[in-house]
Formats: structure tokens, sequence, C-alpha cells
């Protein structure tokens, strides 16, 4: 048991290594492509879409001929007969047929007009399986957006994490200052207390950040089925700061909306679906034919097997159900008006969302304007105020006070641009133009 303990041991820290040393850096891209093979959902619908594929080639074969065979031997222990004196040919009796009947046809049936059900069923077969095709693309839409979002979290993090270790290494540097002013007379060890207290601070935010950090990466795995990422490297396209001047008009760019696409093709769904109901109404004409051979054949007294053909036009007319064609028909006017009032509430949302987000952009743009000027205020303030403190005319919480509102500012800073690429990327997703789509 022990031995068995141990080697369980060993396996584990073998399998822990092996991912530390052969994790790497994965780019965006990869993550794309890794959770399209990942993703269930995605997965299902191209089930679904194989589905429709069949159904149109199902929709299209019943118009085709309908060709089938039948044999039938039947037995009958009892045949007519005919009493030959009744028609003056002497005395005695005849039988009418034979005891063994037997009839083999090939018989086909072909639909001629069914009020223009097979037009619009084909229409709608393949409306369907246009359906499923955008819902493909709108889940893929879906799950790069969400990855995108994802890392631009893990950006900000890298980010900020660096901010801070900017921070840690001014401090330390400080803290070299007050420990050589301590042993100098010039400084107190509440000075002292001060800096490391503030150092201690700043490396427990630093691992908090860190391990945030972690935990977006374990969401990116859990889309993406990639246990062995470590970094994921975001292209420089995706951190350009575009300008939100170019997404004016942007209202009319709406109707291309994934979601809106999709109530479109239900709109249609819903329209061919009423014109099958209407067409059920009409007139349907098939024609029929055989071909036949038996015994005893088209007379039912001979003794002779006998070859014959039949054809026939066959015309089915309903003339009333009950109330049912018009039941079906207002149904379907129904399901027209919701499926109507849900893409207006639909596009209402989307519409004052995107709206919304657009005005939010062009202030962040104002914001980080402004954010990068505070940042370089209290960068020169910084400055100044570490030659004053060195010089001995400022205190200890004098350059931690400004050390704290440099480190404030630059991650300020650096929050608003990640939120200016994460909310830019979500307008354009929201007029269906991502930038994996260029």
């Amino acid at each position: 048991k022990r031995r068995m303990k141990k080697l369980i041991i060993l396996l584990v820290f073998i399998f822990m290594s092996g991912i530390f040393v052969w994790a790497k850096d994965y780019t965006l891209k990869d993550c794309f492509e890794a959770a399209m093979h990942n993703d269930y959902s995605l997965s299902i619908i191209n089930d679904e879409i194989g589905k429709r594929v069949l159904e149109r080639r199902d929709v299209a074969s019943v118009y085709y001929p309908v060709i089938g065979a039948i044999g039938n031997i039947q037995y009958k222990s009892e045949v007519p007969t005919l009493d030959l004196s009744s028609l003056g040919m002497g005395g005695g009796t005849t039988e009418l047929g034979t005891n063994f009947t037997y009839s083999f046809s090939i018989n086909m049936n072909q639909i001629i007009f069914d009020g223009f059900s097979r037009k619009y069923a084909l229409l709608l077969s393949e409306n369907s399986l246009n359906q499923e095709l955008q819902k493909k693309t709108l889940r893929e839409d879906v799950i790069n957006q969400t990855i995108l979002q994802l890392a631009y979290s893990y950006t900000l993090s890298t980010l900020n994490i660096e901010t801070l270790t900017t921070s840690i290494k001014r401090l330390g540097f400080n803290l070299d200052q007050v420990k050589l002013f301590f042993d100098q007379g010039f400084s107190s060890e509440l000075d002292l207390l001060d800096v490391q207290s503030k150092l201690k601070e700043l490396e427990q935010e630093k691992l908090n950040l860190e391990s945030g950090r972690r935990k977006i990466l374990l969401q990116v795995s859990e889309l993406t089925g990639i246990f062995d990422l470590d970094k994921l490297t975001i292209p420089e396209e995706y951190l350009e700061l575009l300008n939100p001047d170019n997404l004016h008009g942007i209202e009319d760019k709406l109707e291309a909306n994934g979601e809106l696409v999709l109530f479109d093709f239900t709109q249609r769904k819903i329209e061919l679906k009423k014109k099958i109901d209407e067409a059920s109404f009409y007139p349907h004409v098939s024609g029929t034919g055989g071909v036949h051979y038996g015994l005893p054949g088209t007379n039912f007294m001979g003794t002779d097997w006998q070859l014959y053909f039949t054809a026939g036009l066959k015309v089915q007319f309903t003339l009333w159900e009950g109330g049912r064609r018009t039941s079906l028909l207002n149904r379907d006017d129904l399901s027209l008006n919701q499926n109507i009032k849900n893409r207006e509430s639909y596009m209402r949302s989307i519409y004052f969302d995107t709206i919304r987000k657009l005005d939010e952009l062009v202030s962040l743009k104002d914001q980080r304007k402004e954010s990068l000027d505070i940042y370089n205020l209290r960068k020169k303030k910084y400055e100044l105020i570490g030659k004053l403190w060195k010089a001995g005319q400022k205190s200890t919480m004098d350059i931690l006070s400004s050390e704290q509102e440099l480190t404030e500012a630059d991650i300020k800073e650096k929050r608003l641009r990640i939120q200016y690429l994460s909310l830019y990327q979500q307008i354009l997703f929201n007029i269906n133009e991502p930038m994996w789509k260029k």
C-alpha cells in the first residue's frame, strides 16, 4: 500500500510537471478554432443541419413516382357453376373460373397537381436548412465573442500586473532610500514601516490579480478544451483604438444582426407553412398506371393467364372539414403576428443597447484622453516629489501618496483603454461585423 501511494504521488508530480513544462502560448485564432470543436451546442446544430439536408431530400422524393409491386395467390373451395341446359347446350354444368387465382402487378402513382404544395414544401425545407446554417454562424460568433471578451479581461489583468510590478520596483527603491535615511538618522522607524506595509499591500494585490488571471485562463480552457494554456496572446489589430466616428449610421446596419436574421427565417417559415395549408384545400390530381399478370385476368370466368394494363386519373377535392381550413389559416396569422412583435421587441432592445454603448464609447474616448493626461501629470509630480524627498523637503508619506496616485492613474488609464476596446467589439458584434470576419 505504501509503495502504491508513493507511485500515485510520483505520477501526479510527473503529470503536474509535464503541464508546467509543456504549457505554451496560444493565439486568439487558436482558441477560436479549438472552441468550435469543443462546443456541444455547435455539435448539436451540426447534427440538426444534417437532419435538414435529409428532410430536404425526403420532401423532394415525395413528388417522384411511387412504384410498387403486389403479388396475390388465393384459393377458393367453391367456384360458381353454370347450368348448360339454360343456354340450350344440353345437360350438365361447367365451372366459372378456377379454385386458385393468381395476380401479380406493378403499380405506379404520380402526383400531377397538389395546389403547389410541392413548391412551397421545397422552399420550406430550404428555408429550414438556411435557418440552421444561420444558427451555426450565430453560435460561432457568440463563441468567438465570449473568448474575445475573456482575452480582453486577461490582457487587462496582465497590464495591471505589469503596473503593480513597476510600482513594487519603485517602492523597493524607496525602501532602500528610507533604510539609508534611517541609518543616517534622517528617517524614523515609522517611515520604514509605512513603506514596508505599502509594499506588502501591493504584493498582495498582485497575487490577487495573478489569481484572477489564472481563473480567466481556466474559463478559456473550459470553452476550448485546451488544458496546457499558459498564456493568451491577443493580436495587435484587436488592441488598436479605432475611431468611434467610423460607426456613424450604425442604426441602419442593425438589420444584419444575427438574431434578427433568425427572426426573418422564422417569418419566412410561417409564411410558407400558411401557403402549404392553403394549398391543401385545392384539388389534388394524380395519375395511376399498372401492369398486371394473372389468372384468370380481367375475365373472372377465364381459366387462362392474362397480361393486361390499367391507367387512371384521380381527382380529390375536400368540400368541408368542419372549419379546419379557417382554423389553420387563423393560427398561421397569429404566429406571423407573434413573430413580428418578437422581432420588433428584439430590434428595440438591440437598438437602444447599441446606442447606449455608442454613447459610452464616445465618453470612454474622452475619459481616456483625460486619464492619460492625469497619468503624465502624476508621473511628473512623483518625479518632482522624489527629488524633494531625497533633499529632505518632503516626507515619506508624501512620496508614498504620490506613488499611489501614479499607480492608480496608470491602472485607470489601462482599464479605460481595455473597456474601450471591449465595447467597440461589442458594437461590431451587434451589427454583425466582428473583426474576425474581416
